[in-house]
């Protein structure tokens, strides 16, 4: 979820269709996993109804992460897209994990 949300504003509209499709999750699993994330205070969600023509009521969650304070950076997927030996990707994910929060936001 956090791959597909704004990343300055922590904000997702995924659905959780498209959620069950990335991750190879079926969507019960899916809920699931947003319920803990709930509960847990990670995660608030919005519900919004759209009333259309063709399709009658459409329910659309939107996404609200609470943004981590400590203990995290960013990391481009292409990072694992790349031809690097096991020992160097290790060191490189590593080396960027002490970095100051938010400071080395380098892809």
């Amino acid at each position: 979820m956090k791959c597909c949300s704004n990343h300055k504003t922590n904000i997702s509209h995924i659905t959780q269709e498209k959620l069950s499709l990335l991750t190879g999750l079926d969507e019960r699993a899916i809920r699931r996993s947003i319920k803990r994330l709930k509960d847990a205070g990670y995660l608030t969600v919005q519900t919004t109804i759209k009333e259309d023509a063709d399709k009658g009521f459409i329910r659309r969650n939107t996404y609200y992460i609470k943004p981590a304070s400590e203990n995290y950076f960013f990391l481009n997927n292409d990072f694992f897209k790349k031809c690097y030996p096991a020992k160097i990707a290790g060191f490189l994910l590593l080396l960027k994990a002490i970095c100051l929060n938010n400071t080395d936001t380098v892809q």
